[in-house]
């Protein structure tokens, strides 16, 4: 049997979904997480609840795909909607499982940048990317945090540019300084492989690699000495009905490219 071909962003997104569990509860940032989100809601995490910035709330997946986080679909048929200051409460009582975001950089302590890149002082420099919206909150209190972004090495560097969302800052313990009460990055998928992060250095590491990629390739895709798993593996495939799913949610690429 052939096996099916598959985008490396389709792959991405299915296997991030996969590290959200049934039953817990997700605030959901812009992007790609609403693609995965919706992806998880109809496979495997059936019972999961999803918050958005915007003040969905819904524990069935959207009638169809949302462009921005208060996109009018999510709140069709949604099964509470009480606005901003209810989902962004729930998240500093520390009652959201999973923070999951996207971004443009990432450094090697999970800290992400969706701010902006160049130098500030010169403004015809600096670039500026989507912005923070709600991330800053959601990797500061959710209990833990899930990243998914394409990699290359200017997405995937030393040290952010701009500091919008808190990973493990500069190492262990400084998220406990500033009283921080959300467990940091858990795990961090890009279009090559699954990321996960050393539980005294705090720094992240290769635990995965997808199909067709090398540790080689994926380490000169990094712009610091990225480490690796001494059990790393190669991701299994997607399946035929996993693509069918994904490509439902995301029928024009309008996300998955």
């Amino acid at each position: 049997m052939t096996a099916p071909t598959f985008k490396l962003t389709e792959l991405m997104a299915i296997r991030c979904a996969k590290e959200i569990n049934d039953g817990e509860v997700v605030f959901v940032g812009v992007g790609l997480p609403l693609v995965v989100a919706g992806f998880a809601m109809v496979s495997h995490a059936k019972n999961m609840v999803m918050f958005t910035e915007g003040g969905a709330i819904r524990a069935t997946a959207a009638p169809g795909l949302a462009i921005t986080v208060d996109d009018p679909c999510l709140f069709t048929n949604a099964d509470a909607s009480f606005g901003m200051l209810s989902t962004m409460a729930a998240l500093q009582r520390g009652e959201v499982d999973v923070a999951f975001i996207g971004g443009a950089q990432i450094d090697k302590f999970g800290n992400i940048n969706s701010t902006g890149a160049g130098d500030w002082a010169k403004r015809e420099s600096f670039t500026y990317f989507a912005g923070s919206g709600g991330a800053n909150d959601m990797a500061t209190s959710g209990k833990r945090v899930l990243a998914i972004m394409p990699q290359d090495k200017k997405k995937f560097v030393e040290k952010v540019e701009y500091l919008t969302t808190p990973g493990f800052l500069g190492g262990p313990g400084e998220r406990e300084k500033l009283g921080m009460i959300g467990g940091g990055p858990d795990c961090v998928v890009s279009t090559m492989g699954v990321y996960r992060f050393d539980e005294d250095t705090k720094e992240m590491y290769l635990a995965e690699y997808f199909p067709g990629q090398t540790v080689e390739k994926i380490k000169a895709a990094c712009a610091w000495d990225l480490k690796v798993s001494p059990n790393v593996i190669e991701t299994p495939s997607p399946t035929e009905e996993e693509l069918a799913i994904i490509r439902g949610i995301d029928p024009t690429n309008f996300y998955l490219g």
